[in-house]
């Protein structure tokens, strides 16, 4: 966030104590016109400096309990054989990674440590770990056609490490679980996965995506990868 917000409060309360101090000083050698000018437009400087440091705050929660960070790209292209697809996932680091997938719909799956809203605000996000990457179909008669692989494990971080800090340092912990998110898969299609501060969730990654599941596409939101 722009240190306008930090800056601008600290000007105000600085004018706002210069006026009220050089108001009461005047108003002890009986200025009490000049004085009172000076008091009133310290009344009003210090409540510009409160209103915009509350402001500053606000924005800062803001945007700790609504950032998003990305976990990787996943674009589909068909191949010669019915429901199946070749799928291109991109880390934010730049690797690579093809792999096959059969079935209409994707599921991406990670472990999460969600922290302490509290703890998001002063600066530590919540963290994965990614597990699994599967294909899948929608209707339920072939629930059982699934199929998948293993995430590669040096991508998002071993939660039983954080069992260090959030236990023998300060209680900034608020609980473990699964998360999952999932979409339709056909040729052309790509999604961009974000880890927001309770889970996953998968954006469209062009416009062909988002006319397709019926969202709106809006490329400048949420994570950049």
């Amino acid at each position: 966030m722009s240190l306008i917000w930090w800056l601008f409060p600290l000007l105000c309360a600085v004018l706002g104590i210069v006026f009220l101090f050089t108001g009461i000083a005047r108003l002890l050698r009986v200025r009490l016109v000049s004085g009172l000018i000076r008091v009133l437009m310290s009344s009003v400087f210090i409540g510009l400096s409160a209103t915009s440091a509350l402001i500053g705050l606000t924005l800062v929660t803001y945007n700790a309990l609504t950032y998003e960070r990305a976990v990787m790209l996943i674009q589909f292209e068909a191949t010669s054989e019915r429901d199946f697809y070749t799928v291109m996932l991109t880390y934010p680091d730049g690797v690579n990674r093809m792999v096959s997938l059969s079935g209409d719909e994707w599921e991406l799956n990670a472990r999460i440590l969600k922290l302490q809203a509290l703890s998001n605000i002063f600066g530590f996000d919540s963290a994965y770990r990614l597990d699994r990457l599967y294909g899948r179909y929608e209707d339920v008669a072939r629930a059982g056609d699934t199929n998948g692989l293993s995430l590669s494990p040096e991508y998002g971080i071993d939660l039983t490490d954080v069992s260090v800090l959030t236990n023998n340092w300060f209680s900034i912990e608020d609980t473990r679980y699964g998360s999952a998110t999932y979409n339709p898969m056909r040729a052309g299609l790509a999604y961009k996965i974000c880890m927001t501060q309770s889970g996953l969730i998968a954006r469209p990654h062009n416009q062909r995506t988002a006319d397709f599941i019926g969202t709106p596409y809006r490329p400048d939101e949420g994570c950049r990868i």
